[in-house]
């Protein structure tokens, strides 16, 4: 794979499944429900529309509990109960205190963009402190945007005046790299194993 690294100083980088690892069903599972209620439970949250709503910034942290009950009001005790333990949702990795380091010991200016809700970052900011890191970024839920719509893109070129076509950006989805990509951004799919070659240079 043919990473520019050399012909960039930003890196711009996703954060679920890219710095950090989003893992819903794994958080889930820890609370031992039934099977139909594991089901009815996975649906009214992290499956339904009201998930990516928590991410774009529709909702406060309090009246996004609401919305997930409103789902399944059945199951509204365990709704609440798992609400409550969104960060866990998010794991650490083992390459990424690395990789932070590599781009930074050469100099490259480091951004965040992510599609990210308000309350998972409350619960998660443990997990998050290597943003301390990095020179700033764009949460979904703060703009009131989402990849891949280009505009949040450009909030983050225009916020931080970054050079679109000296910047990197990685991402999980191949979407939100295409989005990137039409705004004149590097883009590049991340896997664990992108974080393994860049390293291994």
């Amino acid at each position: 794979m043919n990473i520019p690294i050399e012909t960039c100083d930003t890196v711009i980088f996703d954060l679920g499944n890219v710095l950090v690892r989003y893992d819903w069903k794994n958080c889930l599972q820890k609370f031992g429900y039934a099977p139909d209620v594991y089901d009815a439970v996975a649906k009214a949250v992290f499956l339904s529309p009201t998930w990516q709503e928590g991410d774009r910034g529709t909702y406060g942290k309090e009246d996004w509990c609401d919305a997930f009950v409103k789902n399944a009001p059945k199951y509204e005790k365990e709704i609440r109960e798992v609400y409550r333990h969104l960060g866990e949702t998010i794991l650490s990795t083992d390459y990424t205190d690395a990789l932070i380091r590599y781009f930074k010991e050469k100099g490259y200016a480091l951004y965040y963009l992510s599609n990210y809700s308000e309350e998972v970052f409350e619960q998660s900011k443990d997990t998050l402190k290597f943003l301390n890191e990095f020179d700033g970024g764009v949460f979904s839920w703060q703009a009131k945007q989402m990849k891949p719509d280009p505009s949040i893109y450009q909030t983050l070129l225009r916020k931080y005046k970054l050079a679109p076509e000296r910047s990197l950006f990685f991402d999980d989805l191949q979407a939100n790299v295409d989005a990137a990509c039409r705004e004149g951004i590097h883009g590049i799919v991340f896997t664990p194993s992108v974080a393994l070659e860049i390293l291994r240079k």
